[in-house]
């Protein structure tokens, strides 16, 4: 069962280049692209992966363990088989190439704390530059109660010598379940300029310019966030006049 998307975001120009199904599953479940590169990241519940041995990944939630994933390159195909209902993302990208597959367990993601006061928040990487992917960098972020993240604001939607060019997805949740955020997407000249109120299971496409996001005071909010561009590489260009606030 696929869930339902509340808001997905395609204002001046659509992502094309990342595929992202947000998903209920029970049972079996088979990963296989014939041209695109996967990423099943582990949301909540349990799943058995099959492949050459077993693998049992588990998480309880998005907020309290880190993710399980699974890198599954084009033209290979897995089983997996979940033993009760559990919640997976399931992330795309055509690639030219072949790859390794690989098992991402919560030991091996990185943690980092990030930001000052006013926009602390926990960064973990799945995918980065170091990764078997050839073209998706996968990651998580999770905003402290009342607090900004992907700030100060920065794109990456050009390749200069600030920047690689990159397209994004974000995956929202929030803790407690019923709560919001926002998110503003707006370009320097303001030609695009938009303002979405995020919920969980909200899913946002961001092809383009700055993306600053916030929490109400009390809740925790989550993203997953899947980026593919030119290269692996993270270079986002903060805009100029809030640089002061990096220290």
């Amino acid at each position: 069962m696929q869930l339902k998307i509340k808001h997905s975001y395609d204002a001046s120009g659509a992502v094309k280049n990342i595929y992202l199904s947000h998903l209920k599953i029970s049972g079996q479940f088979e990963v296989f692209d014939e041209r695109c590169e996967t990423a099943v990241i582990l949301l909540s519940g349990a799943v058995e992966v099959f492949w050459g041995e077993k693998y049992l990944l588990q998480r309880k939630n998005v907020f309290e363990e880190k993710a399980s994933a699974i890198y599954v390159p084009r033209n290979t195909k897995i089983s997996l088989f979940a033993n009760k209902e559990s919640e997976i993302a399931v992330c795309k990208t055509m690639v030219s190439n072949d790859s390794k597959l690989s098992i991402i367990l919560p030991s091996n993601i990185k943690e980092q704390l990030r930001g000052n006061e006013g926009f602390k928040r926990k960064v973990y990487d799945i995918l980065d530059e170091n990764s078997p992917s050839l073209k998706l960098v996968v990651g998580e972020t999770i905003n402290f109660k009342g607090e900004w993240s992907s700030f100060p604001p920065h794109k990456h939607d050009e390749n200069t010598a600030k920047e690689v060019k990159m397209e994004e997805i974000y995956l929202f949740k929030l803790n407690p379940d019923d709560g919001f955020g926002l998110q503003r997407i707006y370009t320097e000249d303001k030609v695009l300029d938009e303002a979405l109120v995020v919920e969980s299971n909200d899913i946002v496409l961001i092809p383009k310019g700055y993306h600053p996001v916030c929490v109400i005071p009390g809740y925790e909010l989550y993203y997953l966030w899947v980026l593919v561009g030119d290269s692996k590489k993270l270079m986002p260009n903060t805009q100029e006049k809030y640089k002061w606030l990096i220290k």
